[in-house]
């Protein structure tokens, strides 16, 4: 799979949607900020939203890739599945937190294999993390690599424009990379 191709499909299968899929990210984006203003609220904060965030973003993506009917719900659908969105997000922080103290590598593998966590949880809310994380690595499974470039070049963009004092400009990035994302999850699901 050639990774700009995929980036531009991706770019392509956000027309008519960018601006919804970047509002939808503002929450997400800001909540580093909130840390800023009060450490204990904003570190509060990010622990509980940060898990359904990141399930409604990867179902709102994953509807625009796959030409659903969008619903501003999806972005909220993963306050549903509470228990689980969260206990993704904490869980998958442990481990690659733990992998990154053995050394670097080891966390950065361990972020790959969980990297599509989000997504397989979108399409199966009632999976509890174990096993979500079971299915993201099985999938993820010969195509580590790709992934690794795929990050490597959204990071270097957005570290670009924070470095060129752009950091409202880097979050225009986040809607494409998680519809990039959405279409690599659909590539490793085929």
């Amino acid at each position: 799979m050639n990774i700009l191709h995929l980036i531009k499909k991706s770019v392509l299968d956000l027309r008519g949607y960018f601006s919804i899929l970047l509002l939808a990210s503002l929450p997400l984006s800001f909540l580093p900020l909130v840390i800023q203003e009060n450490k204990i609220i904003g570190m509060l904060l990010l622990l509980v939203l940060s898990g359904p965030l990141k399930a409604g973003l990867s179902k709102l993506s994953l509807a625009i890739v796959d030409k659903q009917p969008l619903k501003l719900s999806f972005f909220l659908e993963g306050f549903t599945y509470f228990k689980n969105s969260l206990g993704v997000f904490l869980l998958s922080l442990v481990f690659i937190i733990g992998g990154l103290f053995l050394l670097i590598i080891p966390g950065i593998i361990v972020a790959i294999w969980l990297s599509q966590s989000y997504f397989v949880l979108a399409e199966n809310p009632t999976l509890e993390p174990m096993d979500v994380f079971k299915k993201s690595k099985e999938l993820i499974k010969g195509s580590e690599l790709q992934l690794f470039l795929i990050m490597l070049f959204f990071t270097s963009i957005s570290l670009l424009l924070i470095l060129s004092k752009l950091t409202l400009v880097s979050l225009l990035i986040v809607p494409i990379q998680y519809v990039t994302l959405s279409n690599f999850y659909n590539y490793l699901k085929k």
